[in-house]
C-alpha cells in the first residue's frame, strides 16, 4: 500500500490528487514526452486520517485486526484498495506517482492533469513543479 504518512498533509490543502506518470517509448510518434497514465485518485484530508487510523488498528497486539478488516471498520477500504492498485500498476509499468494537494476538487481532474503533464514537456517550470511532487 502506499504511505499515506509520508505525503505532505497541510490542513490548509484538504483535498489531494495522486497521479501515474508515465514516458512514451521510442516506437510512440510521441517519443519521451512524459503523459498522465493513471489517476488521479481523489482523496480528502479525512480519508487521510482514516487510512492511518486502519494502518494503525491493523498493528495493534490487543486487538488482532486484518488490514481488510480495519479498512471496512474506518470506511476506507476503496481508497486502500485504489492506492494499492496504483502502486502496483505503476511500478509493474516503470511509471512514477506524484502528489498534489490544493484548497478546493478540481472540476474534471482527468482533463486537467492530463493537460497539466502535457505542459511538462513544453515549460521547464511545469516540468520542475512535476518532479517536486514526485512521491
Amino acid at each position: 500500500m502506499l504511505d499515506l504518512k509520508k505525503l505532505k498533509v497541510d490542513p490548509k490543502l484538504f483535498h489531494h490528487y495522486i497521479i501515474g506518470v508515465a514516458i512514451h517509448s521510442m516506437r510512440s510518434s510521441h517519443a519521451g514526452e512524459m503523459f498522465l497514465k493513471y489517476g488521479p485518485i481523489y482523496f480528502t484530508n479525512d480519508d487521510v486520517e482514516r487510512v492511518q487510523d486502519a494502518a494503525l488498528l491493523s498493528v495493534d497486539k490487543v486487538f488482532k485486526t486484518s488490514l481488510k478488516e480495519a479498512a471496512s471498520i474506518h470506511d476506507c477500504n476503496d481508497l486502500i484498495m485504489s492506492l494499492t492498485a496504483l502502486k502496483l500498476s505503476a511500478s509493474a509499468n516503470d511509471s512514477s506517482l506524484h502528489h498534489f494537494s490544493c484548497e478546493f476538487e478540481i472540476p474534471d481532474s482527468w482533463n486537467w492533469f492530463d493537460g497539466y503533464v502535457a505542459n511538462a514537456n513544453k515549460c521547464s517550470s511545469v516540468k520542475g513543479q512535476l518532479a517536486d511532487a514526485k512521491i
